[in-house]
């Protein structure tokens, strides 16, 4: 007897048969796994930046362009207000109302995270450790509110006020918006070690569960 005929005759079908090895949301939320997402890639982030020599965390490919350190500062500025928006009970109508909201995280030396700029002049290896902390804050502040979230919200939050160009987000929306402006800038980063003769460390290596 081939195995298709074997399964219906006990009552089952290959489907039920597979469906019975997948994990249950219940072993393994939605949450849970954002959650577990964010730790790694806020470690393979501090790996990136950490890799930079700390003289060179100002290293800019042109006058245009952020520098090193800011695309960590940016990319931390930014996924904070991503998820303040969705843990806040008060809404923003514009970017300038967002700027005002307490759980935003003013960075380092109030240096710009728009357009380029550079740190106060001090000791380079305390302008690298100050940034370090900056990117660790940001990251633990995502993490924790994702600790505060259930499965069943993550598809609210649509209708929710907010400034146009998160108009139409939902909560997972917002989450995964903030993972991939995170993977955005690491790039540009990793580019910037390349372009200023550092290898950087390996993706797969430092993304494995």
């Amino acid at each position: 007897m081939n195995r298709r005929l074997l399964l219906s005759a006990i009552g089952l079908s290959p489907l039920a048969l597979i469906s019975a090895k997948i994990p249950t949301l219940a072993q393994d939320s939605i949450v849970e796994t954002l959650i577990k997402r964010w730790k790694k890639s806020k470690a393979y982030t501090l790996t990136v930046f950490d890799t930079m020599p700390a003289n060179d965390i100002e290293f800019s490919p042109s006058v245009q362009q952020l520098s090193f350190a800011q695309h960590f500062i940016h990319l931390g500025f930014i996924n904070v207000t991503y998820i303040g928006v969705l843990v806040d009970t008060q809404t923003y109508a514009d970017f300038y109302a967002l700027m005002e909201a307490d759980f935003v995280m003013q960075p380092p030396d109030g240096i710009n995270v728009f357009q380029p700029d550079r740190l106060k002049e001090r000791d380079a290896q305390e302008n690298k450790a100050r940034v370090a902390q900056y990117i660790s804050d940001t990251f633990d502040y995502v993490i924790t509110q994702l600790g505060n979230l259930h499965d069943a919200m993550l598809t609210q939050g649509e209708n929710k006020e907010k400034p146009d160009y998160l108009s139409g987000h939902n909560n997972l929306d917002l989450i995964l918006r903030g993972e991939s402006h995170t993977a955005h800038h690491r790039a540009q980063a990793i580019a910037y070690l390349r372009a200023n003769g550092v290898q950087p460390p390996g993706y797969t290596v430092n993304n494995k569960f």
